[in-house]
């Protein structure tokens, strides 16, 4: 496998003309020590397919089947999600938040 990876990320810089390693600087992980920090970047995630033009508007966030939005308003059964202490930094119920 090790083998095919390394075939195809050279053959992909190569017709993309790039350098160094194939997914250098694509992710980064950031400690989230805030509270005001945590509701910033829950809000940013949860608006990125609105953000990135994937859903028409607002009103449709929540029919999107790979945004976090679906599972929060429990459209969506996701058990690896953590939707309950999400929605507990907005409010003390869930109906609430």
């Amino acid at each position: 496998m090790g083998r095919v990876l390394a075939g195809y990320a050279g053959a992909f810089k190569r017709r993309h003309q790039r350098h160094g390693h194939l997914f250098q600087n694509r992710y980064r992980s950031v400690v989230v020590e805030e509270q005001a920090y945590l509701l910033e970047l829950a809000c940013h995630i949860h608006l990125n397919p609105l953000h990135a033009g994937l859903v028409p508007e607002l009103a449709a966030l929540d029919r999107y089947p790979w945004g976090e939005h679906s599972a929060l308003l429990r459209r969506v059964q996701r058990p690896w999600q953590a939707v309950e202490e999400i929605l507990a930094q907005f409010a003390s119920t869930p109906r609430e938040a």
